[in-house]
């Protein structure tokens, strides 16, 4: 939904008391960071945008085969579309579901 940017978080609460049962029982404790993570949603609607600077002699190429205002559909999420969070969030969510992972039930919109 291009107009859905909603994007939920894990509440400070739930972190504290994941950190404080791992600390209790001696668990060991790992955290990452995924690169360009934006960049790993797949859409679902049709974006379209125009080329960027960067890609001129592809516009060139195009305007000297008689087209116009060319552009391009994006088939993945970019750093700047509005929906950029909320389609990295479902892309993360299904990846962690499939691992087994589950939402803390003290996150009720983390339940979607």
């Amino acid at each position: 939904d291009y107009e859905e940017t909603y994007s939920p978080v894990a509440y400070l609460n739930s972190v504290r008391a994941m950190l404080a049962k791992c600390g209790a029982e001696g668990m060991e404790i790992e955290q990452c960071d995924v690169d360009t993570a934006f960049l790993y949603g797949k859409l679902e609607e049709e974006i379209y945008m125009e080329l960027p600077e960067g890609l001129r002699e592809l516009l060139d190429l195009a305007e000297a085969e008689g087209e116009v205002d060319v552009v391009c559909m994006l088939l993945q999420s970019l750093y700047g579309l509005k929906q950029a969070s909320r389609v990295w969030n479902e892309t993360i969510d299904k990846h962690l579901k499939s691992m087994g992972f589950e939402p803390a039930d003290a996150d009720p919109e983390r339940r979607g």
